[in-house]
C-alpha cells in the first residue's frame, strides 16, 4: 500500500494523473492501477477523472488529509533525527559509582553542557554491582563502575587506571608517609564500603592475599560517609583519588600510595551494554567523560 499512497499523494499535489506520472517517471496507467487498488481497499472512489485533471471525492479528501499528515510526520521525524545526529537534542541516562560525583563527572558534564546545551541527562549513583546490573539490564546508556566483575552483556569503552590509596586526615600520624604497606595499617580503625562496592572487592582480595586482618570500625554504602570518617579523624579509608578530589586539592585529606600489586592496578571502567549501539548524544557524552579522565589520570 505504500506505493499506492505515494502515487495518490503526487496526484493530489499536482491535480493530474498525467503530471504525477511525469514527475515520478512512470506510466499514467501504473498510477491509475495503484489508485484503483486504494479505492478497492477503502471500498469508495477517491478521484473523479475530468478533462482538465482530477477532483477529490469526499472520501478522497479524507485520504488526502491522511497522506498529507503522514508526510508532515515524516518531515518532523527526519528533523528530529537530524537534531539527534547534530547533537541539538537527546537524552542520556548514566549510572555511576558515587565517587565519580566528587569532581570528575560533574566537570565532564559541565564541559559537555557548554558544547551541547540541548542534551538532557539523568545521573544515578549506585554501587559497582548495581551499576553493572543497570548496564546489563539496559536501564542506562552509560555505566561508570570501579573494579567491576566482568559481565558478558557489558562492553568496556575505557579502563581508567585508579589505584586505591590509604586516605587519612591531614593531621593523622600516617599523613606524612610517602607510601605504605598494607601490613603497616595494623590496628588503625578502618572504614570500608559494603561488599557491593568494587573498593571492597579489592581490599578483601588484598587482605586474603597477604593474610592480614584489619580493624574494621565502620561499614557503609556511602562514599561520602567514608570521606567523613577520614575527615573527622575516625580512622583510615581506601579510596581512588577521584573520590576525594576536592579534599585532596584543599589538603584536608591525604592520599598515601599503597605498596600492593592488587590495589595499585585497580581501574574505573566506562561501559555500555554490549549489544546496544550508543545514541549520538550518549556516544559524545562518553567521549567527554573519557577525555576528562585523561586529564586526571591515564586511560589504559
Amino acid at each position: 500500500m505504500e506505493t499506492a499512497f505515494t502515487y495518490f499523494e503526487a496526484v493530489v499535489q499536482l491535480g493530474s494523473i498525467r503530471k504525477a506520472a511525469e514527475k515520478l517517471h512512470i506510466s499514467a496507467s501504473s498510477i491509475s492501477r495503484q489508485i484503483q487498488k486504494l479505492e478497492h481497499f477503502f471500498g469508495s472512489a477517491l478521484l473523479v477523472r475530468q478533462a482538465q485533471g482530477v477532483r477529490l471525492t469526499p472520501a478522497g479528501e479524507l485520504a488526502a488529509r491522511y497522506v498529507q499528515g503522514r508526510s508532515k510526520e515524516l518531515q518532523r521525524l527526519r528533523a528530529s533525527i537530524d537534531a539527534l545526529k547534530n547533537l541539538e537534542s537527546g537524552h542520556v541516562v548514566i549510572y555511576t559509582v558515587e565517587g565519580m560525583i566528587g569532581g570528575l563527572l560533574p566537570r565532564a558534564l559541565a564541559n559537555f553542557a557548554d558544547r551541547h546545551p540541548g542534551i538532557t541527562y539523568e545521573i544515578y549513583t549506585a554501587s559497582t554491582d548495581d551499576v553493572m546490573g543497570a548496564v546489563a539490564a539496559d536501564r542506562c546508556d552509560i555505566g561508570i563502575s570501579f573494579q567491576p566483575f566482568p559481565r558478558p552483556e557489558v562492553e568496556t569503552l575505557a579502563s581508567i587506571c585508579q589505584p586505591l590509596m590509604a586516605v587519612v586526615s591531614k593531621s593523622h600520624p600516617l599523613a606524612r608517609l610517602k607510601e605504605i604497606q598494607m601490613n603497616a595499617i595494623g590496628q588503625i580503625p578502618v572504614g570500608l564500603p559494603d561488599r557491593s562496592f568494587g573498593i571492597r572487592h579489592l581490599v578483601d582480595h588484598a587482605i586474603k592475599a597477604d593474610q592480614l586482618n584489619l580493624n574494621i570500625r565502620m561499614e557503609t554504602n556511602s562514599i561520602d560517609m567514608m570521606r567523613q570518617f577520614a575527615l573527622l579523624k575516625m580512622g583510615l579509608v581506601f579510596l581512588p583519588a577521584f573520590s576525594f578530589e576536592r579534599e585532596l586539592a584543599s589538603s584536608e585529606l591525604v592520599g598515601i600510595p599503597i605498596v600492593s600489586n592488587v590495589l595499585s592496578l585497580s581501574t574505573t571502567q566506562v561501559c555500555k551494554r554490549a549489544d546496544v549501539e550508543l545514541t549520538p548524544a550518549a556516544g559524545r557524552m562518553a567521549e567527554f567523560i573519557i577525555s576528562t579522565a585523561e586529564h586526571f589520570t591515564r586511560v589504559a
